[in-house]
């Protein structure tokens, strides 16, 4: 039973595989790759409020957590 599931399933894969549509490929692709007349304008260092310049990902935002407990346990040290 095992085997006849295994044998429709990848008659059908292959079925699907095989009706691939060359005109919807090369519509999709088409002009990829041209250059536009202008160039495009991308501003440089530009920095708004709400756009800091160093992204606080998950690591640093760890990293600066890690830092500001081991100094302040050492703290709690000298001040005992």
């Amino acid at each position: 039973m095992r085997i006849l599931i295994f044998a429709m399933l990848l008659t059908s894969i292959n079925r699907l595989a095989g009706q691939s549509n060359d005109v919807d490929f090369n519509e999709t692709f088409q002009g990829m790759f041209e250059m536009p007349e202008q160039p495009i304008y991308i501003p440089e260092g530009v920095q708004g409020p709400l756009n800091p310049a160093v992204p606080l990902d998950g690591g640093l935002t760890a990293l600066l957590l890690a830092g500001g407990a081991a100094g302040y346990r050492q703290y709690k040290k000298k001040k005992a």
